[in-house]
Parts: C-alpha cells; sequence; structure tokens
C-alpha cells in the first residue's frame, strides 16, 4: 500500500510514549504507567523480550493479533473481547523498536478506528541488580464518538487489560 494511502495516526505529536516525556503528550491526554517484576537474570530478560516483540503481551491477555511478529511499519489489527464475547477491533501502527543494554520492547499508535487515542510501549527492562520487569506505559484518551459516551468504561476495560499484560509474562516465568 502506498504510504500516502495509509490512514494517519490519531494524535499528535507522536513519540511520547516510550520514555513518558511530558512535552510530547498531548494535551488532554492521560498518561500513566505500569508494572510488574517478572523474574530475574538476563536469560529471563531475553525470553521476555522476545515474548514482547511476538505480541506476548497482547495474545497472553487473550488479544487477537494479525501479524505473528512487532515489525516497524505494520498496521495491526487487535481484536479484543469485550465483556468477553464481543469483539473490537482496535487498529495500530507500530512506530519503533526500543533495543538498548537494559531495555526491550516497542511502540505503537493508535489508528482511526481503535476504541483511544493514544500511543503506547510495552517495555521489559533489566535492573541493576538482576531483576526482570514488564513495562507497559503511555498515553490515551477516548476516541470520538460512542467510545466519548463510554470513557468511565473504557478507562475500566484499560486498566483490566493492562493488568492482563503484565500478568502474561509473570504467569509464563512460573
Amino acid at each position: 500500500m502506498d504510504a500516502q494511502a495509509r490512514p494517519a495516526l490519531t494524535y499528535t505529536p507522536h513519540g511520547g510514549s516510550r520514555d513518558l516525556d511530558p512535552a510530547r503528550i498531548p494535551a488532554g491526554f492521560r498518561a500513566f504507567r505500569h508494572e510488574a517484576a517478572i523474574g530475574s537474570g538476563a536469560e529471563r530478560w531475553e525470553e521476555a523480550a522476545a515474548a514482547v516483540l511476538a505480541w506476548g503481551l497482547q495474545r497472553g491477555a487473550g488479544i487477537s493479533v494479525s501479524t505473528p511478529r512487532v515489525v516497524v511499519g505494520d498496521d495491526v489489527t487487535l481484536t479484543i473481547p469485550l465483556l468477553g464475547v464481543v469483539p473490537v477491533r482496535a487498529y495500530a501502527r507500530v512506530l519503533e523498536l526500543v533495543d538498548e543494554p537494559a531495555r526491550r520492547g516497542f511502540v505503537y499508535g493508535t489508528l482511526p478506528g481503535h476504541p483511544e487515542r493514544g500511543e503506547e510501549a510495552f517495555l521489559v527492562t533489566l535492573d541493576r541488580d538482576g531483576t526482570v520487569r514488564v513495562v507497559v506505559q503511555g498515553f490515551s484518551r477516548p476516541a470520538p464518538g460512542i467510545w466519548m459516551l463510554g470513557a468511565p468504561v473504557l478507562r475500566i476495560v484499560q486498566a483490566i487489560y493492562t493488568k492482563r499484560y503484565l500478568r502474561a509474562l509473570t504467569r509464563a516465568a512460573h
């Protein structure tokens, strides 16, 4: 598909979720950061990073993903079972991979049709003491229309799925 024919991200500026840079979080968006320790050691960190780059957080939370691996520039469809029954499609674009000595993962931004507008970073970190953590951080707000009307419920659903993301790799450690 021609890059000009692709839909634009649903927010500006872009890129603020990787480091939760306040200057790059759009006005009116809510920033968030959640993390959980999921084990220790370089081997665990490598396993967790590989899982994140294969959509392991999303799949572990019960979300279907249209691509097998995280690839920068890919537009993906995530199918979220709302209330465990109703499939809600959420569209996103992978914006960047994070590949640092003690932090790996990726960032995606929302496309038209996603219930929210914003950006999320899905990261695995390795602390100096060897502790491995999964981190989900970003900024968001409900998309216009029906999603804006259901904003309180949407926040609850987002919190539920964020907890599931964190548990997805925690379970894998045991």
